[in-house]
C-alpha cells in the first residue's frame, strides 16, 4: 500500500550566486569589534568607483565567455563586412581587368 508510505516532495533550496555568507559574518564581527574600540564606520566607508567598476563583469561563467569573446579579438569583423570587402575587391579587380 504505497498510498500511506507517500514521500514528500523535496524542498526547495536557493543558494544566492553573489552572496558569500562567510564573508558577511566576517564583516558583522569586524563591525562589532571596530563598535567596541570606539571607532565609527563613517570615517572608513568612501565610495571607490574604480574598485567596483569590473567587480561584476567576471562573475559567472557565461559572463567570463562573453566577455573574452567581445574583448579577445582586436578587430570584429561582420559577416556583413566581409561580403561588402568581396564585392570592392571583385569590382576593383574586375575593373583593372578592363584596362
Amino acid at each position: 500500500m504505497s498510498f500511506f508510505g507517500q514521500q514528500k516532495p523535496r524542498r526547495f533550496h536557493h543558494d544566492y550566486m553573489f552572496v558569500d555568507e562567510r564573508k558577511d559574518r566576517l564583516k558583522e564581527i569586524e563591525r562589532r569589534a571596530k563598535g567596541e574600540l570606539g571607532e565609527s564606520e563613517e570615517t572608513h566607508a568612501h565610495y571607490d568607483g574604480a574598485r567596483l567598476r569590473g567587480r561584476f563583469l567576471n562573475a559567472t561563467k557565461y559572463a567570463k565567455r562573453h566577455n573574452a569573446r567581445r574583448l579577445g579579438s582586436g578587430v570584429v569583423l561582420s559577416f556583413g563586412v566581409l561580403v561588402v570587402l568581396i564585392l570592392l575587391l571583385v569590382a576593383v579587380w574586375r575593373i583593372l581587368l578592363c584596362i
